[in-house]
């Protein structure tokens, strides 16, 4: 671009004296730009050196290089804003184990002078390279401030509570949302064939969304979209599991029943097909090099038989049909031996051997991606499971979308997450078992039934409630007490997460409530918290030229002030402060100068990680 720009611009502007005259390629630019870095970065350690601050990074591969960015939240001049900062953008060719990262981050500070002294937090992702009590990056850290405090992403976290309920269902969300979006992402022609769907369904035409699992707010949007275009899915997937030209079949349409699983089978050397001795019944004969073949006989009309394709196939023993309506599919190449059970019911496969497969892992790994989509789409209780998923989602996704915010809000974490449990307990835990109890101390596990609600009580959306409901006489007894007994274990599982993995007993986050402005009157707020900080990081003091007392006085002033509403209107708590350190008592003198500076170091402390996933999405997106 610098190389093209001065004749650009000549011939953009041949009337400008300045465009003419105009002259800077790449190397003039690069020596611009780079100056103008060293400027800033001698910036932003000069506040590192003054006053505390808070150190972030993570990594990302790219090419043949790990990166890591240094963010950093400093301090404005005044003590009155939080600033957040790109310090250095370093990679590392080696193994990024925790002591070569700390050691990328050391000489990262070194190169501007700057100590880890009044360093007060470390944010990351939750890998155990940085949280490591051992040998992580945080381990390290202690040795050089054993005050740092470590800030893990509580969005990561509520992410993964909510992967690791998920998969106690019955059903891969996941799973069908990928299947659903790969089917058709590079298909012109397919999508286009769904829109023809939509409009005839009556639906609005609309994307498939792509769920990445990385990505924190995926689920919930993929998941709405997915139901809205239920109806228009199902039809397209059936027209294109139909047969295509005379004589052409296939195994999959026939899936008819919601919830009937297909045999498993598995590849083998030996492969025995059965011959069709009744009417409509299509046979198809194995390719060449297939050593040896033997047919047994199935006696029911409209059975479909496959042969295997592949040269490597010599014998294996395939379930026989006694009834109609069964389909059977031969295995493709691969394994030595595998036989496969005998089916003898309609449209069932139940394995002739003790061990039985109790999952639909174990059965989707030999059907194609449309045959799998189909089996989803047109079974009652597997929908059952994605209305009640997409009731209960939003709930994290809402959590997730707050903690994700750009401004200071460490005091909002342990609020935010306790209000995300309750709203999880009161779904499946009976009122009395939570009446004058804190969140943390409810007893909601299984083996304590007398604590949860009964099945109608349950909570599970209005839409699950009336789809199931609609479908009682549809789906089998047995499916509806196993679609209950899953959902009570989506929430255990959840909330077991959220409990073991958030650190909500931390003093820092407990005290860190402090700083919410709106409750400094309450009875629950007391200076001990300010005080927790003050011991904590004594340099904050040291920084501000006061003592405790001066602090406590100014807090206790403060707790019986009226706070105008236009402070209290103003979204950023450091914002808020910065208003309130503008205050003066009758005599023209500031009255909460330096409580207001505390607060805002408090507000140092990474309440995520998402702005080093923010550095990733800029400087990477292609």
């Amino acid at each position: 671009m610098f190389d093209t720009a001065t004749k650009c611009f000549k011939q953009m502007f041949p009337d400008s004296p300045i465009a003419q005259k105009y002259s800077c390629s790449r190397t003039k630019s690069r020596v611009m730009v780079e100056e103008l870095a060293r400027d800033t970065q001698t910036d932003i350690s000069g506040k590192m050196k003054a006053r505390p601050f808070s150190v972030a990074t993570d990594g990302s591969n790219e090419g043949n290089e790990k990166f890591f960015p240094i963010n950093v939240n400093v301090l404005s001049n005044d003590g009155l804003s939080v600033e957040k900062h790109l310090l250095s953008f370093p990679s590392l060719h080696a193994d990024a184990t925790g002591e070569k990262k700390i050691k990328l981050l050391d000489g990262e500070l070194k190169k501007h002078d700057i100590g880890w002294e009044k360093c007060m937090a470390m944010g990351s992702d939750n890998a155990s390279v940085m949280t490591g009590k051992h040998k992580g990056v945080i381990a390290y850290c202690h040795k050089k401030n054993k005050d740092i405090f470590m800030a893990g992403c509580p969005c990561h976290l509520l992410h993964l509570a909510a992967e690791k309920g998920a998969k106690e269902l019955e059903v891969s969300i996941e799973d069908m949302l990928i299947d659903v979006y790969y089917y058709l992402d590079k298909s012109t022609k397919r999508k286009q064939a769904l829109q023809a769907f939509q409009t005839l369904c009556g639906e609005e035409q609309r994307k498939i969304l792509k769920h990445g699992s990385t990505r924190w707010l995926s689920m919930g949007k993929c998941l709405e979209r997915l139901l809205q275009q239920w109806e228009p899915l199902t039809e397209f997937f059936k027209s294109e599991l139909e047969p295509k030209s005379k004589g052409k079949t296939t195994s999959a349409s026939s899936t008819s029943s919601a919830n009937d699983l297909p045999v498993p089978s598995s590849v083998s050397k030996k492969a025995t097909v059965p011959s069709a001795s009744s009417s409509g019944t299509s046979s198809k004969q194995p390719s060449s090099g297939s050593k040896k073949a033997t047919v047994p006989s199935a006696s029911s009309s409209g059975t479909s038989s496959k042969q295997p394709s592949s040269s490597r196939s010599k014998k294996a023993p395939v379930p026989s049909a006694s009834s109609s309506g069964t389909s059977s599919k031969q295995p493709s190449s691969g394994s030595k031996k595998a036989t496969a059970p005998s089916t003898s019911s309609s449209g069932t496969g139940r394995p002739n051997s003790n061990k039985q497969p109790s999952t639909e892992a174990a059965t989707s790994k030999k059907l194609t991606r449309p045959e799998r989509v189909l089996d989803t789409l047109q079974s009652r209780t597997k929908k059952l499971y994605f209305l009640f998923l997409n009731n209960v989602i939003p709930e994290f996704d809402s959590a997730n979308v707050t903690l994700q915010r750009e401004d200071p809000i460490i005091h909002q974490v342990r609020p935010v997450v306790l209000k995300l449990l309750k709203s999880l307990l009161v779904r499946f835990v009976k009122p009395s078992a939570m009446l004058g109890k804190s969140v943390l101390s409810v007893n909601y596990s299984t083996s304590s039934p007398a604590s949860l609600k009964s099945d109608i009580d349950l909570v599970i959306g209005h839409g699950a409630r009336s789809y199931l409901e609609k479908n009682s006489t549809k789906i089998s007894s047995g499916n509806q007490q196993r679609f209950y007994k899953d959902v009570r274990r989506f929430f255990v599982k959840a909330c077991d997460y959220i409990k073991q993995s958030i650190p909500l007993a931390d003093p820092v986050l407990t005290n860190a409530e402090v700083v919410n402005v709106s409750s400094l009157s309450s009875p629950q707020t007391h200076f001990a918290a300010v005080r927790y900080f003050l011991t904590r990081y004594p340099f904050i003091l040291e920084c501000l030229d006061c003592t405790v007392d001066i602090i406590e006085t100014e807090f206790c002033n403060l707790q019986v002030e009226t706070i105008p509403d236009n402070i209290l209107s103003i979204e950023r708590a450091d914002a808020q402060w910065r208003e309130i350190a503008t205050i003066k008592d009758s005599d023209g003198n500031v009255s909460y100068m330096h409580i207001a500076q505390v607060m805002c170091s408090i507000l140092l402390i990474p309440h995520n990680n998402a702005d080093c996933e923010r550095v990733f999405s800029s400087l990477f997106q292609r």
